[in-house]
């Protein structure tokens, strides 16, 4: 345990700027963006009699629906950190097995008291919790900065930020919601995981051609040649990449429908599951048939990715 516990640390001191500065750049970007919009409304108005207007609006609106906003809107505005936390851990893990034979530094880590099992296993986990819960964290601070400033700007118009938002929100919810998510993303995406980590262990240079052209070249054999479509494959396989991304069990766009705007997990194009932002939605995934494939070809990938880091030179 405490071998693992300083592969992980060695991971995030490796990549920090990943792990912790990006989503504070997020973070950032969100506040900044807050506070624009509140002078933009100060310059446009004086008196924020737009402002004023907002509040006086939402505050004659039922606890419920209020409380229903600002649910939906903790949950939306997590979107744009689950997609750069996305390509986040899709470029970690392209460079977890490749950059230390890169830099030639790859024997030095093999002479270190932790085996290989142990250092794939760590690099898999940090993509699959350690940088989920970074973002998690700075998910939740952002919440709690932008519900300050929106609490002070309330005030600034002779409202009551506790009567109007924070008595109905329950952002407990919504950030479990979020955590919820990112946890089951992180098993729904294992088949991806350990592609990228195979590819990092055999890709003798630009690793991220070797993990996009071999599925490009298949699908247009699969187009050219009929019967490269066997009954598992209906589609291409871009096309099943495309379903098992549609059916992403993180919080990834918003559903329309009967005019009414949703957060929705993955994104719905698909009928093979519900896409109402639900624990029930999201275990009826964890607990699918293709669920249960993707274990076994991550298992298979993971296994392959292990079988080449116990071989790897520094070459």
């Amino acid at each position: 345990m405490k071998r693992m516990m300083a592969l992980l640390r060695r991971e995030f001191w490796e990549n920090k700027g990943a792990f912790r500065t990006t989503p504070l750049v997020i973070g950032g970007i969100y506040i900044v963006f807050l506070l624009m919009a509140i002078f933009t409304t100060a310059h446009i108005d004086n008196d924020l009699y737009t402002f004023k207007e907002a509040v006086h609006v939402m505050a004659g609106r039922p606890a419920e629906f209020r409380s229903m906003v600002i649910y939906q809107s903790l949950l939306g505005s997590s979107v744009f950190f689950t997609v750069v936390m996305s390509f986040v851990v899709f470029f970690y893990l392209l460079g977890s097995l490749f950059d230390d034979r890169k830099d030639r530094s790859i024997l030095f880590w093999k002479s270190l008291p932790a085996s290989d099992t142990l250092t794939v296993a760590s690099k898999l986990l940090a993509a699959m919790f350690v940088i989920p819960v970074f973002f998690l964290a700075i998910t939740i601070i952002t919440h709690i900065i932008m519900a300050i400033i929106g609490s002070l700007m309330v005030l600034s118009v002779d409202g009551n930020p506790w009567d109007l938002f924070l008595s109905v929100s329950n952002p407990l919810k919504a950030w479990g919601m979020i955590a919820a998510s990112y946890f089951a993303q992180s098993i729904w995406a294992l088949p991806l995981y350990g592609w990228l980590m195979l590819v990092s262990a055999f890709a003798p240079r630009v690793p991220l051609l070797f993990a996009t052209l071999p599925p490009l070249i298949f699908a247009v054999l699969q187009t050219w040649i009929e019967f490269l479509r066997t009954f598992t494959l209906k589609n291409n396989i871009v096309g099943v990449i495309g379903e098992w991304l549609f059916n992403s069990p993180a919080i990834l766009t918003a559903e329309v429908h009967d005019g009414e705007g949703r957060i929705a997990l993955g994104i719905p194009l698909t009928k093979d599951f519900d896409h109402a932002v639900t624990l029930a939605n999201m275990f009826d995934r964890l607990f699918s048939t293709q669920m249960l494939i993707g274990l076994v070809i991550a298992a298979v990938f993971l296994g392959a990715a292990l079988w080449l880091r116990h071989r790897a030179t520094e070459s």
